[in-house]
Formats: structure tokens, sequence, C-alpha cells
């Protein structure tokens, strides 16, 4: 029996990279195969029968689809993974035929594979295998799914509040030049000239022992050259940003010579020592500055990430970050969010903290003149949701 049409990608905007990652998966091990991409908000109109119907998703998304999946899972086969099915797999096993943990591209194939072969599919499915992302295309040759590139994965941090260690655990992989060059000449041909990468940190592609300058100035001067100097590169901003611990001024000079975006990204999280070694990060708060300082000198903006309402603040580790900010805020743009205790990280049964009065009101204020933004109020609504296993409302 053929299968062509019957396998259904669900797509939304927060998930376009996981499920451009599967697609590519997909497209490598099933070349034969037809599939179909379905928008979230489309995919009860057209009823579907007999599909099996693929879905990714995080924390704040995960109540929307379990109740899609309800509707859905008496006439398909329904399988979930991303962050939130890999820290609540036996969950979410209750609302989906099948979940996956982990990484997805072999899952992937061992799913479908069991699919075509009309193999039971239910049950909870380990990915045992660590992918190399020169295996697989980043985008898609099926359908034109253009987007940031994946260049790397995992992370050489391992903070608490993060679910990145527990789904890419062990040491940093990296997308090859050559290979994402070859994706770039793809998709160059086919109109796309603004480039941007997903990594937790930009800085730490090809690290080795130290920041790789080699190695980024082969990339952002291959680009160039392929595209014949007219496309817009974005590095070490939105969906990436760049570790401060990591910068050198020969880096900044790279990024300056090579990249459209003069606004760069760089997290902090804390001004307060104590709270940076209580997230698990360096407490050289001296060595994050000396890196504020490189880009102002080259004329770049800076936005610094903040976490408000972590775990374990106080009075004194929260005077010490506000009086960071005062000193730091006519330079930079503070981007402000709210600690979410996210299932899978270390932090997951955490409490917040609750901001006291004096300090909610300075934060305000410097909204108001424009030193900070972010969706901070919002992420506390959900914050409060995820810990009390209320439904989340997801704005963001």
């Amino acid at each position: 029996m053929s299968k062509n049409a019957e396998i259904i990608f669900v797509i939304d905007k927060f998930n376009r990279f996981s499920v451009r990652a599967l697609l590519c998966a997909f497209e490598k091990f099933f070349p034969e195969i037809i599939y179909r991409i379905v928008h979230f908000d489309n995919i009860l109109a057209e009823n579907p029968e007999n599909k099996l119907i693929l879905f990714s998703f995080n924390t704040l998304n995960h109540l929307k689809y379990v109740e899609l999946s309800k509707v859905l899972k008496n006439k398909n086969i329904t399988v979930c993974g991303g962050p939130h099915p890999s820290a609540r797999p036996e969950k979410m096993l209750e609302f989906f035929d099948a979940v996956c943990i982990g990484e997805g591209e072999y899952v992937l194939k061992e799913i479908v594979e069991n699919y075509l072969g009309n193999t039971i599919i239910k049950g909870i499915y380990q990915n045992n295998k660590k992918v190399s992302l020169d295996d697989f295309d980043a985008y898609p040759k099926k359908t034109f799914m253009f987007g940031a590139i994946e260049i790397m994965r995992g992370c050489q941090y391992r903070c608490n509040y993060c679910q990145t260690p527990s789904l890419f655990p062990g040491r940093l992989r990296h997308r090859s030049i050559e290979n994402i060059i070859e994706n770039i000449k793809y998709s160059y041909k086919r109109g796309k000239k603004d480039y941007r990468f997903i990594s937790p940190d930009a800085a730490s592609y090809m690290y080795n022992n130290k920041v790789n300058i080699e190695a980024i100035f082969n990339l952002l001067s291959g680009i160039k050259k392929v595209t014949e100097g007219k496309s817009r590169i974005f590095f070490g901003s939105f969906p990436s940003e760049i570790n401060p611990y990591y910068v050198t001024e020969d880096l900044v000079k790279i990024l300056r010579d090579f990249c459209h975006n003069k606004r760069v990204v760089i997290g902090l999280q804390t001004a307060s020592r104590k709270q940076l070694k209580n997230i698990n990060r360096p407490e050289n708060i001296e060595k994050v500055e000396e890196s504020i300082s490189l880009f102002l000198k080259y004329n770049f903006s800076v936005d610094v990430d903040f976490i408000f309402g972590l775990p374990y603040e106080t009075e004194e580790t929260l005077k010490e970050t506000f009086e960071w900010i005062n000193k730091w805020h006519s330079k930079v743009r503070i981007h402000s969010h709210f600690f979410m205790p996210l299932p899978g990280s270390r932090w997951e049964n955490e409490t917040p903290s609750i901001i006291p009065e004096e300090f909610e009101k300075e934060i305000k204020r410097l909204e108001g003149k424009g030193r900070i933004f972010g969706q901070w109020i919002t992420q506390l609504k959900i914050s409060q949701s995820i810990k009390n296993k209320e439904e989340i409302v997801c704005p963001i």
C-alpha cells in the first residue's frame, strides 16, 4: 500500500526550526515518500484519517498539542517529540501514541519504518545515536523552508535553568563550513539573501580550547564569496547570542567586517556573583563588561539578557543586579526575562522568587525610558502556570 501523502508534519511559528530538521532527515531516509506540512491552525479542518501525524513542541505550547492529539488520536497515529516530550515522556504517552526522547532524526527513521511496515508504533522511543549535523542538509529540498541554519548542537555550559544540556548532552557538535556553504549555495540560487544561525553561542563555533577565530572568519568570508557580497549575514544576534566570556577583539573585528547586524545579544542573567555561582555560570563579571566595551568600541549596540525571579534571590543579590543595570543601562539595552521552571532543566522543581515592589518599580521605570525591554511579565504568568500545573497561554 502506498504511504504517499499519509505522513503529516504539523508546524507553527514556534517549531519551524525543529520541524525543518526533521524534514531534512525524512528526505534523507525516505527520498521516494511524499510528506505533507500542515499548519497547526488548519489540521482539524482537514479532518485527517489513517495518517501518521508528527508533532514537535516545547513546554510553553504543550497543552494545545495535547488537546489537538485528543481529537486526532482515535483516527490517526500521533507522535510527539521536542523539549517537553523529552522531559515528560510518560505523561505525554497518555495523549500520544508514541513519544520521542532527545534528538529526532534517527528516531523518526525508526518510527516511519514501523509505520510503512504496518508495525505497532506505540511507546516511548529513546534516541541513542549522536547526530552528525553534516549527515543532513540544513534545508529540505521538496519544500521551500529556508531560515536560520543550525551550525552547532550542545552548549559548553550547564546553566541550571536551561533545557539544552538534557536535550543535547555531551560535547559540542558542529556543522562543517563546507556543509554550510553548500546549503547557502542552494538557497542563494533560489533567492535567499539573509543568513542567520542557530547556536546557543555563536562564539563557540568550532571551539578548540579557545575561540576559533580562523573557522569563524572562513565561514563568514566564505558566505560573502559564494553570495557575491549580496547577502546579509547575521551572527551573534537572534536566534543565537554570543557568550561574553569568549569575546575577543579579533572576533569583534570579524563581525564588524562581515556582518549586517550591528546589534549583538550576550547573556549575563544576573550581576550577583553569588547568583552566577548558583546558576552554574562563571562569576567573572569584569570579563562581561570588557566584552561589552569591545563591542561598543566598534560601534555595535548590545542587548544584555537578565533573568528576574531566579531561585535563591535575596535583597542583597537583587541590589547587586540593579546597581549593575543602573550603571550600564545608558550604554546597553537590558533584555528582560523571568525564570521559568522548565521540565528537563536542573531547576525544574525550583520556585521562582518574588520581585520586591521597589525593584519591580525600577524595572518599569527603565522600561518607560526604553532601556529595558522584553516579556518578563508574560513569562512570569507562564512560570506560575508551570509551577501550578495550570493551563499555559503562550502569546510569545
